[in-house]
Formats: C-alpha cells, sequence, structure tokens
C-alpha cells in the first residue's frame, strides 16, 4: 500500500484497484507485481474506507500518492521507514508484541474464512492465482460448515415448481420379462 494513488481508490463503490508495488530494493520506485492475480479490485470494507475518507483530507490535494511521510510531507519510499518510525513505536506503546506487516494479510485472510466469507473471494482479495494457498495456509479457519449448509440446494430444489435438481424417473421401461 505503499504506492497507492488517489486515483487507484473509488469510495464510490468501496474499491481499491491494487496495480504496483514498493519494495526497499526498489527505492522508491514503482514495481511490477509479482504475477498476473496481482493486480486485482479489492473490496474497502468499512474500517478502511473510513479511514481512506479521514485520509482525503491529508494528502488528496497534496499529491497524487495516498500516503506520506508525515514527517516530510513526501510519499513514502519503501516500508522499511513506516516500520520503523511509524509501525514499531505504535506497537511498543500500545504494549502489542510486534508483527512483521505481511502477518496483517495473515489476520485479515483468516478473519474473512472464520467469518464464513467464500474461499474464492478471499483468493480474489488476496491476489492469489487460485485457492491453494488459501486451503494450505488459512484453511483451518474455515468454519467446517455454516449452520445453514445445504439450505440455498434446497431452497433451489423447492423452487423448481415440482421438478427435482436430479430427475431419477427412467424414461423408458424395461422389459424385465
Amino acid at each position: 500500500m505503499v504506492r497507492l494513488r488517489w486515483e487507484d481508490v473509488d469510495l464510490v463503490r468501496s474499491e481499491v484497484r491494487i496495480r504496483r508495488a514498493t519494495t526497499q530494493a526498489a527505492k522508491g520506485a514503482a514495481e511490477v507485481l509479482k504475477t498476473g492475480t496481482s493486480k486485482r479490485m479489492v473490496k474497502l470494507l468499512g474500517a478502511a474506507r473510513e479511514a481512506l475518507e479521514l485520509q482525503k483530507t491529508f494528502t488528496l490535494l497534496a499529491n497524487a500518492h495516498v500516503f506520506h511521510n508525515p514527517r516530510t510531507g513526501a510519499p513514502w519510499e519503501g516500508d522499511q521507514p513506516i516500520r520503523k518510525t511509524l509501525r514499531q513505536p505504535a506497537l511498543n506503546r500500545a504494549k502489542v508484541r510486534y508483527r512483521v506487516p505481511d502477518q496483517t494479510r495473515h489476520t485479515y485472510a483468516s478473519m474473512m474464512l472464520s467469518a464464513g466469507e467464500h474461499p474464492m473471494w478471499v483468493v480474489n482479495q488476496m491476489g492469489h492465482a487460485d485457492w491453494g494457498m488459501i486451503r494450505r495456509v488459512y484453511g483451518r479457519w474455515m468454519p467446517d460448515a455454516a449452520p445453514d449448509a445445504g439450505s440455498k440446494a434446497e431452497a433451489l430444489d423447492g423452487a423448481s415448481n415440482g421438478q427435482h435438481l436430479v430427475n431419477i424417473t427412467p424414461k423408458t421401461r424395461i422389459n424385465t420379462g
């Protein structure tokens, strides 16, 4: 999110377009994302949308970048300065054990799956190529079965005007003797 630009934020549709990244190795330059599926639209949940609404006051008119270093007013050049000047001190003040920033992705994915969100939706949000990563890493966070499991199929069956999802009535009679 270091390279997030206001042109990629759609607060009306509550979406963010992910199409560039920055690492320390890039020295502030935008980089191509790791995979084709890394380019994606991410749904903004309520708290994230509210945070971006508040952020507009500080950076919308100042620069194309959403997040700036508050000390310099310039866009962040990578993730290390954010870790050292903001993240670690904030976690220390909150008396929270340090977690690397990538763990926030894991927290997000496990929370979405624990809440019963569809695994393929989580795959798309995370930018994974398929659901293998979700299954391997986060599978334990997926509920075994939702209390209403099977109800969608039953509702579909009931709405079919007496027709069953699978018709097992033979079309012809077999001569048995």
